[in-house]
């Protein structure tokens, strides 16, 4: 199966792209804006690289056309951190990039589409009770945004032309090499700067509660969904969370104390209002199996391999 996935080298995309190849499957093309593979180095000849900026959408219409894969994993964005200093470029790339996108898709005969979007569309609602594929979506950042509008355009495709889109909300990822700030990295970054012998404080209060998956979880949860008999998927958006219990940021401060010696973990006094998100993913789970495999010691002992070969 021909497979084209844009932000292939990222944080996500790479991890899809290494689990495809270790299936057997391919031709894959990875399109980002960069032309180094990253952590895709050591697979350089198995997979097709070019070069794509997504707000550029001339671009990725020709790219779809011709390529005309027969399915896409559409894990490129601008995130939440660049979008906010620049909103227009975002809107350009995760909105109208996207509709471009999934329109030349359609034209091009592509059969599936994997949407990469987040639990960032919720916000001005949230009240601390548990959010689920029901709960109303009033986005407070325009990345979120521009992922309510991916998610229903989609839904729409799905519904008016039979085009078999699917995506995935994706709460606080965790692992290792990201550098893009946002709001919940401090997940993946006091788990990663101790390893590597750096010191790290935390710009939220200790009982700051997000959920957390990691990014193996991550990209396995997309690829199984894909995988999904078509008529099981019904609601067709689906959070997706890692495994119970949920862990605070105290809680994951002590954990990784207790597996990296002389791990220097602060807290900021200054920080605002704990945090208290939940997700209820029981959607994802009885439509096509959702089951996470890393709890939070098993997410830092990968961190450590990953990060100390």
């Amino acid at each position: 199966m021909s497979t084209l996935v844009t932000g292939g080298t990222g944080f996500i995309g790479a991890e899809i792209v290494r689990m495809l190849i270790e299936a057997g499957e391919g031709p894959i093309t990875v399109a980002q804006r960069s032309t180094d593979l990253g952590r895709l180095s050591d697979l350089a000849g198995r997979i097709d690289l070019v070069r794509l900026d997504l707000t550029d959408v001339e671009a990725t219409e020709q790219l779809v056309r011709d390529l005309a894969p027969r399915r896409i994993f559409h894990f490129g964005a601008m995130l939440t951190g660049p979008g906010e200093q620049d909103p227009p470029a975002l809107l350009q790339a995760n909105a109208w990039g996207f509709i471009k996108l999934i329109e030349a898709a359609r034209v091009a005969g592509t059969e599936q589409m994997i949407f990469a979007s987040s639990i960032g569309t919720y916000g001005r609602d949230l009240d601390g009770s548990p959010v689920d594929d029901r709960s109303l979506q009033r986005p407070n950042t325009v990345y979120g945004v521009s992922k309510v509008l991916g998610e229903n355009l989609g839904a729409y495709y799905r519904t008016r032309y039979g085009f078999d889109f699917r995506s995935v909300r994706y709460p606080s990822i965790i692992g290792p090499g990201v550098t893009t700030w946002s709001l919940a990295q401090y997940t993946s970054w006091m788990i990663e700067k101790p390893i590597l012998g750096e010191p790290f404080e935390v710009w939220v209060k200790p009982e700051a509660i997000i959920p957390v998956l990691y990014f193996k979880d991550a990209a396995r949860a997309a690829i199984d969904l894909a995988a999904a008999p078509v008529e099981s998927i019904r609601t067709i958006n689906y959070l997706v969370d890692g495994l119970p219990p949920r862990p605070d940021a105290g809680e994951i401060a002590e954990a990784v104390r207790a597996k990296v010696p002389g791990a220097t973990i602060t807290f900021d006094p200054q920080a605002g209002k704990a945090r208290a998100l939940r997700i209820d993913d029981r959607y994802a789970r009885e439509e096509w199996g959702w089951s996470p495999g890393y709890d939070l010691d098993r997410m830092i002992d990968d961190m450590i391999t990953e990060l100390r070969p």
